[in-house]
């Protein structure tokens, strides 16, 4: 990358002028030009970046995934070791304490004020006592049905209102209070057309692949659940992306209701996040053909003019916390990978391109990305004081 360059601007000394010049009028003039100056200077020097990147050493585990945040940090899960499945947690993504886990989860999700982590038949709370991740003592059991890693890489477990939400690859979905006792509060085809994966396809979505087993999106907005189902009944529930979409909300978890949204025309929709009231989702149109868009709502959406993306990039996870926002996603051809980082959803500016992977985090003061290619390295920025305004 070229560094650039500082653009010196030289101001000859004004004229000396004749008898007889109108002083007042020369003073306006001399004023402009300092005026101009400044302006100049104010358009033309670098603006702070939002977030300061670095590389940080991670955990020294090959296997790292499920990278969450909490309430006071982050933290990820190791595959299985010697002592079991190893729980990673840090207060500012530099440092890193570990702790073995019972079972063998494979996945976190943070609900409430902690962890929760599980495998496909059942999972447990983990809970800050202290500085110690404790796990707590009571096991909740899923339905026979639950799939518990996606391709993804988002939970199929949310917690919502002091209960759960689970899901299946097949259109089910049971909602908990005590997350204990499970109902089925969906029931196939209420959602989804009720088949194998196999199934034809028969719309215009044409996203880069529809092979791999997930869940739809879900997110938690002011008014409750939200949730993408392809509309298409001869798309297959249980693939990702979701074709297009169908928006279900729900108040309470329990009780789900379908409503049309604007994203048709082929649209399919990889990720969506929310954060202060707006909700962005990332997708395309085609291979190599990504969009990304905006809504209030979740109903009506907008594309987004921001960030410019270009033609062969395809556009996979957005995620949004405290500190801000994030898009990744990776070349269509060649494994490099794309990002960008933004305060408000709106005014977006692009990873250094250096700074790589397809999994991230959001905190209150740090970002992070973590580079599974390496053995592994993780990128955390930190909040420098940028005002991220493109506006």
């Amino acid at each position: 990358m070229t560094k650039p360059v500082d653009t010196l601007v030289e101001i000859p000394p004004p004229e000396v002028p004749p008898a007889g010049t109108n002083w007042w009028g020369l003073s306006v003039v001399s004023l402009a030009m300092i005026a101009g100056v400044v302006v100049f200077a104010s358009a033309t020097s670098p603006r702070i970046p939002t977030f300061e990147w670095g590389p940080h050493t991670g955990p020294p585990e090959v296997n790292l995934d499920s990278l969450v945040a909490t309430d006071d940090g982050f933290a990820m899960l190791s595959g299985m070791t010697a002592e079991g499945v190893v729980l990673w947690t840090s207060v500012d993504g530099s440092g890193w304490k570990s702790q073995p886990l019972s079972a063998a989860p494979s996945q976190l999700a943070s609900i409430d004020e902690g962890l929760f982590a599980y495998s496909v038949l059942q999972g447990r709370m983990i809970e800050r006592v202290g500085d110690r991740w404790i796990e707590a003592p009571g096991v909740t059991n899923f339905p026979d049905e639950i799939r518990a890693r996606q391709s993804s890489g988002r939970p199929s477990i949310i917690g919502f209102g002091g209960g759960m939400l689970a899901m299946s690859l097949f259109g089910d979905v049971w909602w908990s209070a005590d997350r204990v006792e499970f109902d089925e509060v969906v029931t196939d085809p209420g959602w989804g057309p009720g088949s194998e994966v196999e199934l034809a396809f028969d719309s215009m979505c044409n996203p880069p692949s529809r092979t791999s087993p997930d869940v739809p999106p879900v997110v938690e907005t002011d008014a409750g659940l939200l949730a993408l189902i392809s509309r298409n009944p001869a798309e297959p529930f249980g693939l990702w992306p979701v074709c297009e979409p169908r928006v279900w909300l729900s108040s309470d978890g329990a009780t789900w209701t379908a409503t049309e949204s604007t994203l048709e025309g082929g649209a399919y929709v990889y990720d969506l996040a929310v954060r202060e009231g707006v909700i962005n989702a990332v997708g395309g149109y085609g291979i190599g053909q990504s969009a990304a868009w905006t809504s209030s709502d979740g109903v009506n959406w907008e594309p987004m003019t921001q960030p410019a993306v270009d033609a062969g990039i395809d556009l996979y996870a957005i995620e949004a916390d405290s500190a801000g926002w994030v898009i990744l996603g990776r070349q269509t051809e060649g494994s490099g990978t794309v990002g960008w980082t933004s305060v408000d959803g709106v005014c977006w500016e692009e990873l250094p391109w250096q700074v790589g992977g397809l999994a991230t985090a959001i905190g209150d003061e740090h970002l992070l990305i973590l580079d599974r290619t390496s053995y592994p390295e993780i990128w955390r920025a930190s909040v420098t004081g940028g005002s991220g305004s493109c506006r």
